[in-house]
């Protein structure tokens, strides 16, 4: 399975790629983007890209404290504590080449984290116009 995240915050969406560590860990990674939450296109372009960077069996990091760091820097914040109080957020999965699965998930806090909420939307891994469109339906039905 291949992997990403979304996050939509102040006008601004933020997406990274998700790849599972050797030991079963899945983790935030390159390629890491920031675009304003109007540009569809652009939005489908950069989760197609988040999904063919997404990998299974990377190295188990030594520390998880600055796993976070690049989305903080693209929002220019210091905490992920400040930066999770106002984001809603989409989990996006690909099991094969041709469909992208999107979640939306209800933010918890900080603490919490983001729940998956029971809607799915789908979108073809073709359509960069497609993908973009339903991310933000899906980031628009998260809480």
């Amino acid at each position: 399975m291949k992997a990403a995240t979304i996050y939509k915050r102040s006008g601004r969406i933020f997406i990274h790629s998700l790849s599972k560590t050797s030991v079963g860990i899945w983790m935030g990674g390159a390629p890491w983007f920031s675009v304003d939450a109007m540009n569809s296109n652009e939005v489908g372009r950069m989760i197609r890209e988040c999904i063919n960077e997404s990998r299974e069996g990377i190295p188990q990091p030594l520390s998880f404290d600055s796993i976070f760091s690049p989305i903080l820097e693209l929002a220019g914040l210091k905490s992920y504590g400040t930066f999770a109080k106002s984001a809603r957020c989409v989990q996006v999965r690909a099991a094969d080449d041709c469909n992208v699965v999107f979640t939306p998930t209800r933010n918890e806090g900080a603490d919490g984290g983001f729940s998956p909420l029971p809607l799915k939307y789908q979108a073809s891994i073709d359509s960069g116009a497609e993908l973009g469109r339903v991310a933000l339906q899906a980031l628009n039905e998260s809480e």
